[in-house]
């Protein structure tokens, strides 16, 4: 009985849940097992109005990424970068802008002017011996208030080897060039001067006085002129001031350029300087306006003249002392 119980109830329609309830189940796994099937719908079916991509204001891009984009919040108001003070950049150097001084101007203003003044106190052409009378009252004021109006050759930069006539008060003696050969008491051959000078040269005028300031070559700087400049044409015939023996003859390295000096005995010595060249010998005797060379303009010299020196003791010394000149 139970049996024809249980055939009669699968006989039996379903109940519209059941039926309601298989059409889901159905539904559901022909979504998952077989794949998804066109819509026939009106919503499909309609038909396509074109778009105008270039003129759309609107694009929608659909893409995958696992990239988290930024939230751009739009501000008010512009915002100032501040750089941290930690940064490892070097700040820039700030040079302050270079500043004109009108002092710097006016020191250099100064210092020509000083120059040039100096230029013309200290320097005087070599043929305008008429026109010094300033420049000569300079240099006898040099030579009777200062003690730089004679120096000797204790001032050359080269010191001659001292010998029995530097021990016995004859002078600075004992070098071989025209400063350390001096004069002494009695020459070696006898022949003695007679104590009175007469012009070396015939027809000059003097360019340069005595002790008048001037640039010496041989220490760069500026010295009390040793002798008196003679000029007269060129080639004019030197003679010696006095009798005596000629001690040296040759280049002198100091200005002098080629260059006689005599020993007259009594200390007492002249020299001849700038010559164009010389006629005379060591040891030879000479008597007084005897020709010993011609006027020229070797060494530094700035035209033809003759520097003429009286030394005593070794010492330059005013020439005029000795001899009225020109």
């Amino acid at each position: 009985m139970s049996s024809s119980r249980h055939e009669d109830r699968s006989q039996l329609p379903p109940s519209a849940m059941q039926q309601e309830a298989f059409v889901g189940s159905q539904q559901a796994l022909e979504q998952v097992l077989l794949p998804p099937q066109p819509r026939t719908d009106a919503l499909v079916s309609a038909p396509l109005i074109p778009v105008d991509v270039t003129t759309s204001t609107k694009k929608l891009t659909l893409s995958r990424t696992s990239t988290r984009l930024p939230t751009v919040i739009p501000a008010t108001e512009k915002r100032v970068r501040v750089i941290s003070s930690i940064s490892t950049a070097p700040a820039p150097i700030q040079v302050a802008p270079r500043r004109r001084r009108r002092a710097t101007l006016v020191s250099i203003l100064v210092s020509c002017l000083t120059v040039i003044a100096a230029l013309a106190l200290f320097i005087s052409p070599l043929d305008n011996g008429q026109s010094q009378g300033v420049l000569q009252s300079l240099g006898t004021f040099i030579q009777q208030n200062s003690t730089l109006a004679a120096f000797g050759p204790a001032a050359q930069p080269v010191t001659p080897t001292p010998t029995p006539d530097l021990m016995s008060g004859e002078g600075y003696c004992g070098g071989t060039d025209i400063w350390g050969t001096c004069a002494t008491a009695v020459t070696t051959s006898g022949v003695m001067g007679t104590g009175v000078m007469q012009k070396p040269i015939l027809g000059a005028v003097i360019t340069q006085p005595f002790a008048h300031p001037e640039y010496q070559t041989w220490c760069g700087c500026i010295r009390p002129h040793s002798g008196i400049d003679l000029a007269a044409p060129y080639g004019t015939a030197i003679m010696a001031a006095d009798s005596g023996q000629v001690i040296w003859v040759g280049w002198d390295w100091s200005g002098l350029g080629w260059a006689v000096k005599i020993n007259h005995g009594h200390y007492i010595a002249t020299i001849y300087g700038h010559l164009d060249h010389y006629i005379v010998k060591v040891g030879q005797n000479v008597t007084k306006g005897q020709v010993i060379g011609y006027e020229g303009s070797t060494g530094a010299s700035t035209g033809p003249h003759l520097h003429f020196m009286v030394m005593v003791n070794n010492i330059w010394v005013d020439p005029t002392l000795y001899v009225a000149l020109p």
